[in-house]
């Protein structure tokens, strides 16, 4: 097993779930090199990875296949370790279940990397999330950042952190002197994304890379476009894997490294439009707020 001692970019890099990047002697070493994936899979020639399969940019469905960052990363992960990728869709809620139960051999989604679930999976962390509002085509309401928003109506997932997000400005709102701002919260994203395009909301706080691909997107791009650069609430996302499964992880969490290292994962973002998102990049205007997904 060779580790190598890293220091990408100058920044410490986030690679063991749910610790702080001070606590984790993963935060500065690195494999050097791919470390083989078990026998037993090796020899039936394929990983089975569970995902939502329905979240663009990250995996959704292309004609018979799949594509997204998420697609990509798992394709460039079997071809380095010599196996075929194969998708099983499951619910979000799901993916940790299936991995413990070993229907999939690991999940990757926006699966953010939180004490709780690193509790009982193990992380390979590839990538960070985020939060960023998205508004009407134009930006009627000037929001450039979530200090804009006070006083406005905006548009929530329920169950969501974005809530966490909007109750920090609220108080903000408050010692400004300022209205607070009105959540409004939603069962569904599609209905929240409606709702500010009908106006009845100015902004949707939600998933960075989502929102992103929604304004960028040709069938939605005249519609809606990202309120600013800022980003909030930047967490790690990973590959989640078995704690029985530890072999496994450190094929998967060694390919990660290498690809980190030969700048393989810095060309897979930059092709979403999510170089900013990488973990080696901490983005000096973004709003460092922990965000459990």
């Amino acid at each position: 097993m060779a580790l190598l001692v890293t220091g990408l970019s100058g920044c410490v890099v986030l690679r063991e779930g749910g610790q702080a990047a001070e606590q984790s002697a993963g935060a500065t070493q690195a494999y050097s090199e791919v470390v083989p994936l078990p026998e037993s899979i090796r020899e039936r020639g394929y990983l089975v990875f569970g995902s939502q399969l329905a979240s663009p940019p990250m995996n959704f469905p292309d004609g018979k296949g799949y594509q997204g960052i998420n697609v990509d990363v798992a394709k460039e992960i079997g071809r380095r370790l010599g196996v075929q990728i194969r998708w099983k869709q499951l619910p979000f809620a799901g993916l940790i279940p299936a991995v413990k139960s070993r229907q999939v051999d690991a999940g990757i989604d926006l699966i953010g990397d939180t004490e709780e679930r690193a509790s009982v999976v193990d992380f390979s962390n590839y990538m960070n999330q985020a939060t960023s509002p998205l508004v009407q085509r134009g930006n009627p309401h000037h929001i450039e950042s979530a200090a804009d928003l006070c006083g406005l109506p905006i548009a929530i997932v329920r169950g969501g952190v974005q809530l966490e997000l909007a109750e920090a400005e609220n108080k903000k709102c408050e010692e400004k002197g300022e209205p607070v701002i009105q959540v409004n919260q939603f069962s569904a994203p599609g209905d929240a994304r409606l709702s500010v395009q009908a106006g009845r909301t100015a902004a949707f706080l939600g998933n960075t890379p989502v929102m992103r691909y929604i304004a960028e997107s040709k069938a939605t791009r005249d519609v809606f476009e990202v309120g600013g650069e800022v980003t909030y609430q930047r967490q790690p996302i990973g590959i989640i894997t078995g704690k029985d499964r530890r072999d496994l992880k450190k094929s998967i969490q060694s390919t990660l490294d290498v690809m980190q290292a030969d700048g393989t994962m810095d060309k897979l973002l930059e092709k979403w439009n999510l170089q900013d998102l990488a973990l080696n990049v901490p983005g000096p205007e973004t709003e460092e707020t922990e965000a459990p997904q």
